[in-house]
């Protein structure tokens, strides 16, 4: 009896490490499809600063489509038109109203790190006030998962809003 107790625990053991290494294989599978993006106000410096931070085979994979061409962002720092096809999809994916006035982003640049890409945007000696409101649709073209989180820091106050695709509006008092 003990000898079937000890065949039947060891049986059912074996088959709770095997349920459990496939279905943490299926976890590790998974691709969280998901970017960053912080908005850096200072009033008194007239300064208006984004940086995002996107997975970079998920953003090569979106400039492809846009481009119908294979887009390798780590070996085009230098390439003009890979920048101006960035800073075009980044115009497109991500606006800014204050106040109820559409604001001009401008394109600082980008840097790869690891496996992602930081793309930097500014808007030069920013004196807008009023409601913030942000359209963020980056990515939203190849990954129907795709969670867009996004901070702004107003003079040192945050408030996040985090966006899920097809949710592009993300809106700020402060």
């Amino acid at each position: 009896m003990i000898l079937k107790y000890r065949k039947s625990a060891v049986v059912g053991l074996a088959l709770m490490l095997l349920m459990l290494t496939l279905s943490s294989f299926t976890i590790m599978m998974h691709k969280h499809y998901f970017s960053l993006t912080e908005v850096k106000i200072n009033s008194q410096k007239h300064t208006f600063e984004v940086s995002s931070k996107l997975f970079i085979d998920d953003l090569e994979a979106e400039l492809g489509k846009v481009s119908n061409k294979k887009i390798n962002l780590s070996d085009t720092l230098k390439n003009q038109e890979v920048k101006k096809l960035l800073f075009d999809y980044l115009e497109n994916n991500f606006k800014v109203t204050v106040g109820g006035k559409p604001q001009k982003l401008e394109y600082v640049g980008y840097e790869v790190e690891n496996d992602v890409v930081w793309c930097y945007l500014e808007i030069p000696d920013f004196k807008e006030t009023g409601k913030i409101s942000v359209i963020n649709t980056l990515l939203y073209g190849n990954f129907p998962e795709q969670s867009n989180l996004l901070n702004v820091v107003f003079d040192g106050l945050t408030k996040t809003a985090r966006l899920g695709n097809p949710d592009k509006l993300a809106e700020f008092e402060f």
